[in-house]
């Protein structure tokens, strides 16, 4: 029996294309080891993309006969030779499947309306400037590749959750009689079986090439090879390294040893797929680190003990962190940085405030002016009435 291992779904498959045995992953994700060889398709433009023949499917009410027809094409798939010219890969680039950004994003009140014969089917409204039911049919197609409505996880469209939820955002997107409901959801799930081949053909194909093949037994010797996994689960380095920042009295970033340690702490009573002895050690190593006398005082124990950085990143510093962004913030002073946007909104902030109290300020200037024009006139008025002698002896 040959079997032949999916990556991404964690089965292993038979000569039958039956899925054999559930694999279950446990393994932590190294953020500073990423030497290894991703995965990825053998050619990103061969796509099975040609034209909208998988969308446009108004004319096509033969649905029952195809959920055979559709298991027969994906075993004959695992049986052909590697020189068959369907698998070859293609360096023609083509153009995309229909995407219709304008339409699923179109509003409730911008939509079309779709008019249907006596049998629920849509006919029109078909202009010679304007074809809006074979855009509503190419429509469905895309909601039948969107993984949100259609997963591929299912066996066939009968076993497809929530339709329900599917039909509520059709309407959202177009004004269609509830008589349409049933040509609707059948059209989606004609889509949704084409849409399952062509996404299985792909894989064939990928799996087939050689180039992949190797670039996944390097990536597989690689990963193997790793020692010293973190155990940090799913929080960024950055964040761990904040937060050690936070915790510490002095407000100062850690150091490369503290970082390793921290993101090495395993949690008693959990398995783990490597042992503890060798990280132990090496942790023990940099605690017990002295430089020579002659040597650089200011060398990280974690650069000793661990050897080298490898080539493109940075240990210990996350996602993104490379040599040549640490030799641009060695000596510069640390700060944060925020979104262009939220600066504009503050300094926009800021000027409103400042116009703001400035207008206080010169209110409260004029308020005062006037009481203190009013307790002259006042004045003035009580002296008027005074005695010239009293005013006199008042020195006013």
């Amino acid at each position: 029996m040959i079997q032949r291992k999916n990556k991404y779904a964690g089965y292993i498959y038979n000569s039958d294309s039956q899925p054999t045995t559930r694999l279950e992953y446990y393994v932590d994700q190294d953020e500073e080891y990423e030497d290894m060889d991703l995965i990825t398709s053998a050619n990103k433009d061969d796509e099975l993309q040609g034209d909208d023949s998988h969308d446009d499917l108004e004319g096509d009410d033969n649905h029952d006969d195809l959920e055979d027809s559709d298991t027969e094409l994906a075993q004959d798939k695992l049986h052909f030779p590697e020189s068959e010219k369907a698998i070859e890969i293609s360096n023609t680039k083509k153009r995309g499947p229909t995407m219709l950004h304008l339409v699923h994003t179109r509003r409730v009140d911008e939509r079309e309306i779709i008019i249907c014969n006596e049998f629920g089917q849509p006919v029109g409204p078909v202009t010679k400037e304007k074809d809006v039911v074979g855009k509503f049919s190419r429509f469905l197609g895309t909601i039948a590749r969107n993984n949100n409505y259609a997963p591929l996880i299912h066996t066939s469209w009968k076993k497809v959750p929530n339709k329900d939820k599917i039909w509520e955002y059709v309407l959202k997107k177009y004004d269609v009689p509830n008589a349409a409901k049933t040509w609707v959801l059948k059209t989606i799930g004609h889509a949704y079986k084409v849409h399952k081949s062509a996404d299985f053909t792909q894989l064939l194909r990928m799996w087939n090439n050689k180039d992949v093949a190797n670039r996944s037994l390097r990536a597989k010797e690689n990963r193997m090879s790793q020692k010293n996994m973190h155990t940090a689960g799913p929080k960024s380095f950055a964040r761990i390294r904040e937060e050690m920042r936070n915790d510490d009295p002095n407000k100062e970033l850690p150091d490369l040893c503290k970082m390793f340690e921290r993101t090495r702490k395993r949690t008693e009573g959990r398995a783990y797929l490597d042992t503890y002895d060798d990280t132990a050690s090496k942790i023990e190593q940099m605690k017990n680190y002295k430089p020579s006398e002659d040597g650089n005082a200011s060398v990280d124990p974690f650069r000793v003990v661990m050897n080298k950085e490898h080539h493109g990143y940075v240990r210990l510093y996350g996602r993104g962190v490379t040599k040549t962004m640490m030799k641009k913030m060695d000596g510069v002073e640390e700060k944060y940085m925020l979104p262009g946007g939220l600066m504009e909104s503050f300094k926009a902030s800021m000027e409103v405030e400042k116009t703001e109290m400035k207008k206080e300020i010169e209110e409260d200037y004029q308020k005062k002016k006037a009481e203190l024009e009013a307790m002259q006139i006042k004045l003035k008025n009580v002296l008027e009435k005074l005695p010239i002698e009293v005013v006199q002896d008042l020195d006013l």
